[in-house]
């Protein structure tokens, strides 16, 4: 039977009320009890106008209490009564001398309070005592009832397996883990009902199953046992929108209670003498337990590949690392949302905010009584962003991933993205180009560069990939590309510069291979002839390569610095100023032994940092490009050892960038645009950059009227022209000699 039933699948959890204002009155008339139920009425058609949430989670538990009643019933009527003793009873006032004794649930004594588990079994004992002169005889049975002590419309309630007493725990453990419960009475919506338990208060309804008969003499007493197990909460959404239980019952979460009841079958004895009111007594006694499920952890789904400084001190690193997972308890936590858990979320993690790189974290959750949840581990990486390198509109830059980011102008195809339109087509934000996501050798990127209108990227596996536009040669036969396209060289590349048209890679074995433009020499084979495709430069055991607009260079694994193609100004470095002279081969130029670390070509100067961190320059110092230092055409000092020793140079169209150790800017040069990040559009010599933002800088990079620079916590800062979205700022197209940040943070992966 389902009495009572709403239209909706709606529930309540009922809380039952402060015993002792039920309890004074256990034993008193029936018409005091009447009246308490019209009361009780009254208050549940009220109630029942207010319907709680349908239940429509994929698992929800309830908090079940388990009772053991017995209710005398004549022949011709049957009495239920709901109100709660706690302890075993004695016999009322006028009864034959009925009651019961010693119950216990799982060896707890009745009203301790214990804790019964899910889907666990359970000893279910008690005594049943003729305490009177008369013998009894009569029929017992086992049901399961809910006290809807609200008044609200309940519905349907769960599962009670009942195995006979000697069953042994393993099996009747190993048939409810198999879903095998052929060997057990079943208690569920399904069972032959007990009817509407007339006179309960308050009402309840319930299902039930037939125990042995019960005879007792005068002054007998017979002990029951049984075992019983929970399986109300196993509860899961049906496609029709009810909920079930994982073995096709229909259930919703409310209190359950277990109770027994007896029914006259002969003329054992006078079993009426002594009774009053209308012919029915009771005595009644229950053991209170709790059905604990444990909780359960699962994966939130969050982004275990945090953005380094979007978590940021140990409070957030716990609040980022508590919210990777989700805890939910069906008794502690009902609404499922993990708000309410008692219990306490612990893990284990070698996460360090602070340092890109993997990582791993193992959970454990209890809930308020100590039951545990099985263990999860989840692993990520913490990424930043390594490199930038700026074009002529546009811009890359590569995080630590090896995924490559774009934004700028999207013309010519330059930004990769599939399309080779004007303006629609620019990228407002770094957008990652999803042929590098970072997954693989062939997809993970180890460096970046950028030509006037082409950009490139070397994978891992040693492969070479260009797209935009590249009149004089994208280096795979091709002069045009909309999105990447990789192509071999004679050994694995590692790495790759290129300025303006002309482009060079250094391989793992130290190698270099160069194409493009080579009006002046600048590819490095001797020659002033056009190479679409690579050819080998002869220069060797190269860690670093720079390639200019007319001249390149390279620094050896041992400090060397080579020099080829354009001299004009100096700009070959090796103390000659052979004005129009052009096809300069690879020429060592620090011949009294200075050691470099790396090397910066530009349009007209250059600069370098030897291996002790003091800048050098030479070439043009027109618009104060080498800081107003004057021209030279050689290596020289740029006096900037006050500041300390540098870590990187860049060198822009007629600008210099200077990365210092202790994260500080110097800059020099043309500054129509703010490139200097120095607050203003002045041209001048070197100085430290005053924008706020300008601290634990690693890297800069910049062309023509754009400068950025990288932080040690992974944030870019822009300044410049910003009509093509050449910032990355996501905001406007509007110029700035302030330096912005990127419009986002972190950036959003697709």
């Amino acid at each position: 039977m389902r009495a009572r039933r709403g239209g909706g699948r709606h529930t309540h959890v009922a809380t039952p009320g402060p015993r002792a204002d039920r309890d004074s009155d256990h034993s008193g008339s029936d018409e005091g009890r009447r009246g308490d139920v019209t009361g009780r009425d009254r208050a549940r058609g009220r109630h029942r106008r207010v319907r709680v949430a349908t239940v429509h989670r994929s698992v929800i538990a309830a908090v079940l209490a388990a009772v053991v009643m017995l209710v005398l019933m004549t022949t011709s009527s049957q009495a239920y009564f709901s109100d709660l003793v706690a302890g075993s009873s004695t016999a009322s006032a006028g009864h034959p001398g009925l009651e019961i004794r010693d119950m216990t649930i799982g060896g707890q004594a009745a009203g301790s309070g214990s804790t019964l588990e899910h889907g666990r079994p359970y000893e279910l004992a008690f005594t049943v005592a003729n305490s009177g002169t008369a013998p009894w005889r009569g029929d017992l049975t086992l049901f399961d009832y809910i006290a809807a002590e609200s008044g609200e419309d309940i519905g349907e309630r769960g599962v009670v397996l009942v195995w006979p007493g000697g069953t042994p725990q393993t099996e009747i453990a190993e048939a409810v883990a198999a879903g095998e419960h052929s060997g057990a009475s079943v208690i569920t919506p399904e069972t032959a009902d007990t009817g509407d338990m007339p006179g309960a208060d308050p009402p309840t309804t319930g299902q039930a199953v037939p125990l042995p008969t019960l005879t007792l003499g005068a002054g007998e007493q017979q002990a029951y046992s049984f075992q019983v197990v929970l399986l109300s909460n196993r509860i899961s959404a049906g496609e029709d929108g009810t909920t079930q239980v994982v073995d096709g019952y229909e259930v919703v979460s409310m209190p359950v209670h277990f109770g027994a009841s007896a029914q006259a079958t002969g003329t054992a004895g006078d079993y009426r003498t002594g009774w009053t009111g209308s012919g029915r007594q009771a005595v009644e006694a229950i053991a209170s337990v709790r059905v604990n499920t444990p909780p359960t952890l699962t994966d939130a789904g969050a982004n275990t590949t945090p953005f380094l400084g979007q978590v940021g001190d140990d409070p957030t690193t716990d609040e980022y690392l508590r919210g990777l997972v989700t805890a939910t308890d069906a008794e502690d936590d009902p609404d499922g949302d993990g708000s309410a858990l008692k219990g306490s979320i612990t893990w284990n993690s070698d996460f360090d905010p602070d340092t890109p790189g993997p990582w791993s974290a193992t959970y454990a959750v209890k809930d308020s009584t100590g039951a545990d949840a099985d263990p999860i581990s989840l692993a990520g990486e913490t990424w930043t962003f390594g490199g930038i390198a700026n074009g002529r509109r546009h811009t890359l830059a590569l995080d630590s991933l090896g995924r490559v980011w774009v934004w700028g102008h999207g013309s010519s195809g330059r930004l990769g993205l599939g399309d080779s339109g004007e303006a629609t087509d620019d990228a407002r934000v770094p957008t990652m180009l999803p042929a590098f996501d970072g997954g693989s050798d062939a997809t993970r990127v180890v460096d970046i560069a950028a030509g006037f209108s082409s950009s490139y990227a070397v994978t891992a596996d040693g492969r070479v990939w260009a797209w935009g536009h590249n009149a004089y040669g994208l280096g795979n036969g091709s002069t045009q590309s909309d999105h990447p396209v990789a192509f071999d060289l004679p050994e694995p590349a590692a790495q790759i510069s290129s300025s303006h048209d002309t482009t060079g890679v250094v391989t793992t074995a130290g190698n270099v291979y160069a194409w493009g433009q080579n009006g002046y020499g600048q590819v490095g084979d001797g020659t002033t002839a056009t190479r679409s495709t690579p050819v080998r430069v002869d220069v060797s055991g190269v860690a670093q390569l720079s390639m200019g607009y007319y001249t390149g260079g390279a620094v050896t694994t041992g400090g060397d610095l080579h020099t080829w193609g354009w001299d004009a100004y100096g700009l070959l470095g090796d103390g000659s100023d052979t004005h129009g002279d052009v096809g300069n081969a690879p020429t060592r130029i620090n011949a009294d032994g200075t050691t470099y670390g790396m090397v910066s070509i530009g349009q007209l100067h250059a600069l370098a940092v030897t291996t002790e961190g003091v800048v050098h320059g030479w070439g043009h110092d027109g618009q104060s490009r080498l800081g107003g230092h004057g021209a030279e055409d050689a290596p020289a000092s740029m006096g900037l050892e006050s500041y300390g020793p540098a870590t990187h140079v860049a060198t822009g169209y007629d600008q210099s960038w200077v990365a210092l150790a202790d994260g500080r800017l110097v800059t020099a040069g043309h500054n129509d645009h703010g490139e200097l990040f120095s607050g203003n559009t002045t041209t001048r010599g070197f100085d430290l950059a005053s924008d706020d933002n300008a601290r634990d800088v690693v890297m800069a990079a910049g062309n023509h009227a754009n400068a950025f620079f990288l932080r040690s916590d992974g944030h870019v800062y822009a300044i410049g022209w910003n009509d093509d979205h050449e910032l990355g700022d996501g905001t406007t197209t509007t110029s700035t000699a302030k330096a912005v940040r990127w419009g986002f943070d972190p950036p959003s992966v697709p």
